[in-house]
C-alpha cells in the first residue's frame, strides 16, 4: 500500500493520533484541547502523550498541525482537569481543528475492555479545498459488538472523501470517554490493481456471479494474517450494513471505501483481516472481503472461512455487508438517510445472486431455519456461551446480536430476499 502523499515514519496508510480532548459542561460549544499531543483517559484528566503511529512508535516527523488559533504543539506533563463541575455529568469533548496530510476516512478507537457511555455520540466536520464543511454525525457502532479477534474496540471507518483536516467532538451524557481514545486518519491509496481497467469478471465456479477480488479494491495483503482462518462448514448467512457515512458514493469511490474498512479494522482495531466475507455496493458490484471467501466451499482445502462480523456467532456463518446505511432518519450517523433508505434494485439483485451461489454450495434451504451456538462474548451478544438459537438460514446481524444492523429498511427486505434466492436455486 502506498500513500498518495509521503508521510515520514508512517508506512501503513494510517495515522493514529493521540488527539487533544478537552471538556466543557453541558451542551455548549466545545473547546479546543491544550495540544495535539494529548489523549483523554477519562472525563476529568487529560494526560500527555507522544504523537504516535498505529504501532505506538513516535512519529514526530508527521506533518500535522493545529489550527492557527490553537495552542502550541508541546503538551505539559499534566494538563488541566476538565472545567465541568463534578455534579454536572454531561460533557462535550473536542479534538480542536486538526489539519495536515490528505486522508479519505477517519476512525475512532478505544481500549477493548473500556467502559463506554451507552449514550456517547460523535460529530465531525471535514476540511477540504480550504474550507470547513458542516457538522455530521459519526456512527460509533456501539451496538455492533467487538469481534473475538479484535485487539481494540471502535467505530467503523467513516468515509470523508479526499480531505486534509477534521475536527471531532463527542458528547457524553455520563461525562466520560472510553479509555485510550484515538482518532485515526486513513488514506489507503489506489493501487494499479484497483483501477477500473484491471477489473475483470472472475467467474470460475458454477453459479458464481461476477465477484471482484481483493486486488480489485487494492488490498495490501501484507497487512492481513497469513494463510486462511478456516472452519468446518457454513450453516447460515448474516446480512449487515457498513454505516460508513455516505449513501451517495460514486462507483469510482467504492474501492477506496472498502479499503478504508480494511485498514481501519486491521491496523487500528487489530483484526486479522477484513471483517465481512463479501461487500455489495449500491451499483450491484460484489466484492470479496475476507481472504478465501471466493474459494471456500465444501470438500476443498478451504471448506469455510471464519469471519469477524458478528460477536459470538462467527462460527458456522458467513457475513455479507451492504455498503451504506439503511436505518431511517440518520439515526446511526453519517449522511442524512431520510425516512426510507432502501437498498437499490441492483444491490438486492446482486445480494440474491451472491447468496444463491454460496447457499447452494453448502446445500442450505434459503427459506429454512438452522441452529447456531453462541460463543459468548457479552456486550451486544446477550446469549451466554453454549446458547442455541433457531434462526433463518438467511439472517441478519440483529437476529443474533442486539444491534440495529442491517438497518430497518434492509431488514424488511429479507423475506422477499429468501424467496428470490430459493427461486434461483429451484
Amino acid at each position: 500500500m502506498q500513500l498518495r502523499k509521503t508521510i515520514p515514519a508512517i508506512a501503513l496508510g494510517v495515522v493514529s493520533l493521540a488527539v487533544p480532548i478537552a471538556a466543557s459542561a453541558g451542551t455548549g460549544t466545545s473547546t479546543s484541547g491544550p495540544s495535539i499531543e494529548a489523549t483523554a483517559t477519562d472525563s476529568s484528566q487529560v494526560e500527555s502523550a507522544t504523537l504516535t503511529d498505529i504501532n505506538g512508535k513516535p512519529s514526530g516527523a508527521l506533518s500535522v498541525k493545529a489550527a492557527p488559533n490553537a495552542a502550541p504543539k508541546t503538551a505539559p506533563k499534566t494538563a488541566p482537569k476538565a472545567t465541568a463541575q463534578s455534579e454536572q455529568s454531561e460533557k462535550v469533548f473536542s479534538t480542536g481543528k486538526l489539519t495536515g496530510e490528505e486522508f479519505s476516512s477517519i476512525g475512532l478507537s478505544w481500549k477493548k475492555d473500556s467502559a463506554v457511555d451507552s449514550g456517547l455520540t460523535a460529530e465531525t466536520r471535514i476540511h477540504r479545498d480550504g474550507a470547513w464543511g458542516p457538522w455530521q454525525n459519526v456512527p460509533l457502532g456501539l451496538d455492533d459488538g467487538v469481534a473475538e479477534e479484535a485487539k481494540r474496540a471502535g467505530a467503523p471507518a467513516f468515509y470523508t472523501d479526499d480531505a486534509d483536516g477534521a475536527e471531532v467532538r463527542l458528547t457524553s451524557p455520563e461525562g466520560s470517554l472510553p479509555q485510550d481514545l484515538k482518532l485515526s486518519f486513513i488514506d489507503p491509496a489506489q493501487t494499479p490493481a484497483a483501477s477500473a481497467s484491471e477489473r475483470r469478471p472472475h467467474s470460475t465456479q458454477p453459479g458464481q456471479p461476477d465477484v471482484k477480488l481483493r486486488k480489485d479494491w487494492g488490498a495490501d495483503e501484507s497487512l492481513a494474517d497469513p494463510g486462511y482462518k478456516t472452519q468446518p462448514s457454513i450453516k447460515a448467512a448474516l446480512v449487515h450494513h457498513t454505516v460508513t457515512g455516505n449513501n451517495s458514493y460514486t462507483q469510482e469511490q467504492v474501492p477506496q471505501i472498502i479499503n478504508g474498512i480494511y485498514v481501519q479494522h486491521i491496523t487500528v482495531l487489530g483484526y486479522g483481516d477484513f471483517p465481512y466475507h463479501f461487500v455489495v455496493d449500491r451499483f450491484g458490484g460484489i466484492w470479496e472481503g475476507r481472504k478465501g471467501s471466493v474459494e471456500m466451499r465444501p470438500g476443498t482445502e478451504i471448506p469455510a472461512v471464519l469471519g469477524g462480523h458478528a460477536s459470538g456467532f462467527n462460527t458456522n456463518t458467513f457475513g455479507v455487508a451492504m455498503l451504506g446505511n439503511f436505518e431511517p432518519n440518520n439515526s446511526e450517523g453519517g449522511e442524512d438517510t431520510g425516512p426510507d433508505p432502501k437498498p437499490t434494485e441492483a444491490m438486492t439483485t446482486s445480494l440474491a445472486d451472491l447468496l444463491a451461489w454460496k447457499v447452494g454450495q453448502y446445500q442450505l434451504a434459503p427459506e429454512g431455519t438452522t441452529q447456531l451456538v453462541s460463543a459468548g462474548g457479552g456486550g451486544t451478544n446477550p446469549h451466554p456461551t453454549g446458547t442455541v438459537l433457531d434462526v433463518p438460514v438467511i439472517s441478519s446481524h440483529k437476529d443474533v446480536n442486539v444491534t440495529a444492523c442491517p438497518g430497518a429498511k434492509l431488514y424488511e427486505t429479507l423475506p422477499e430476499l429468501r424467496k428470490q434466492v430459493a427461486d434461483r436455486l429451484s
